[in-house]
């Protein structure tokens, strides 16, 4: 491809030199009204051809030469015999002026009426109006043949732009280029990766679910095993206790059936929301809510919120966010020691929504990493052994569809680990 438009530019630039300059010098020729001479300069050769017509033949170039030098001109004067072998000669004979281009500038040369004398008269480098005009047509010109060469180019290339965008949205269509487009064979690729990250992720949904579907019969047998089993009086103490164990893990197994179809449907979803207004004060509440289930559980943890948003409504997509502060609070419930804070606030057009807690925060090089799907950090065994690396994938996600972001800052008051949620206010209006 790149040979192809490497060579198609320069034949394209090379012929339309070759034209360009053919042309305009044909323009040049048709415009050209300029007279080699002035009318003054004409009359002073006249009066210079009165006064050495008067002159001996014999003596009249040294006259003319003498009179050349005395006017301080930077002018020469020949026979026209001299000039004979040059070519000039009968270029010069019928009595036009005639004016040349050489190494040292422009060169004017005239017959003195009849008389066998040429003048040469150095004139000033100076190119006519015209010839800059033509020069400035010249090149844009050229800039418009090479315009004309990139615009398809610029033009499929913004194509495959727009398609990866909506590739990236989770709309799925092909990119449809012209056999002739420099960057065909770049968008059959294109369309064929497009179509195998297709084929991988319903894959992968389908996988999920089958998994997942598939699980759930055997865990209802355990779970109906373990309650039959604890019905037993008199159980010896050692059974109970591994009783109780196997009840975990099949909490556990559950758990994380229930979070592997929420991912999934994540996944699945696009990134088209419908934000709708509500009071400032519902996304309190909704915190609120998360709070009280997790203190019932963890009377412990002392949690407060502090709203400062100050607005009278706030555009979001409420369940989500609803899904939002379930997975920061309970994140920051599994890390914390005594404390969590909630905040609410904006800043610089944003809505912002920051959970942190007095756990042992999250080290700078996992910063990024801790959002992608399946990471636990290894920090605490016996609480990072806990949960299964989804609910912040889909923090991440779900910020992603609002244009926002969720990231691990600086600035914990309480010492701990200190998420931001921010997403714009101006995206009510998109």
């Amino acid at each position: 491809m790149l040979k192809r438009a490497f060579f198609t530019l320069y034949l394209l630039v090379v012929v339309a030199i070759l034209l360009a300059g053919w042309g305009l010098d044909r323009l040049q020729q048709s415009i050209s009204t300029e007279a080699p001479i002035s009318a003054t300069e004409a009359a002073f050769l006249r009066l210079i051809t009165e006064q050495t017509a008067r002159q001996p033949d014999d003596g009249r170039l040294a006259f003319v030469q003498a009179h050349l030098q005395r006017l301080g001109l930077n002018a020469r004067a020949y026979r026209l015999s001299d000039l004979a072998d040059s070519g000039l000669g009968d270029a010069l004979a019928s009595g036009e002026p005639l004016v040349l281009d050489s190494d040292d500038g422009r060169e004017l040369y005239v017959k003195l009426g009849e008389l066998s004398l040429i003048v040469r008269i150095e004139l000033p480098d100076e190119a006519p109006a015209s010839h800059r005009v033509l020069l400035i047509g010249f090149y844009i010109f050229l800039a418009i043949v090479i315009y004309l060469w990139v615009w398809p180019l610029v033009r499929d290339l913004k194509s495959l732009e727009a398609q990866a965008k909506q590739f990236g949205r989770g709309e799925h269509q092909g990119v449809q280029l012209n056999q002739s487009s420099p960057v065909y064979s770049l968008a059959g690729e294109f369309n064929r990766m497009q179509e195998r990250i297709d084929e991988l992720l319903t894959s992968y949904r389908e996988m999920t679910y089958a998994v997942s579907h598939e699980l759930r019969t055997p865990l209802a047998r355990m779970k109906f095993a373990l309650e039959l089993a604890e019905s037993v009086e008199q159980m010896p103490h050692p059974v109970q206790r591994q009783l109780l164990s196997l009840r975990q893990d099949v909490a556990d197994m559950d758990d994380l059936i229930n979070q592997l179809f929420s991912y999934a449907g994540f996944e699945s979803q696009s990134q088209s929301l419908v934000q709708r207004p509500g009071a400032a004060d519902a996304l309190a509440a909704l915190a609120e809510q998360q709070i009280k289930r997790i203190q019932e559980q963890y009377p412990h943890i002392d949690i407060e919120v502090e709203d400062r948003l100050g607005l009278s409504e706030l555009w979001c997509e409420w369940h989500l966010f609803e899904r939002i502060l379930q997975n920061l609070l309970g994140n920051a419930r599994r890390y914390a020691e005594k404390q969590i804070r909630v905040e609410l606030y904006s800043e610089d057009l944003n809505y912002v929504v920051a959970v942190e807690d007095d756990g042992p925060g999250v080290p700078a090089h996992d910063r990024l990493r801790i959002f992608d799907s399946f990471i636990r950090l290894k920090q605490q065994p016996g609480k990072d052994s806990k949960g299964f690396g989804l609910g912040l994938a889909i923090v991440r996600r779900i910020m992603g569809w609002h244009q926002g972001t969720v990231r691990v800052v600086d600035g914990s008051t309480l010492g701990g680990a200190r998420f931001e949620c921010r997403w714009p206010m101006s995206g009510a209006s998109d």
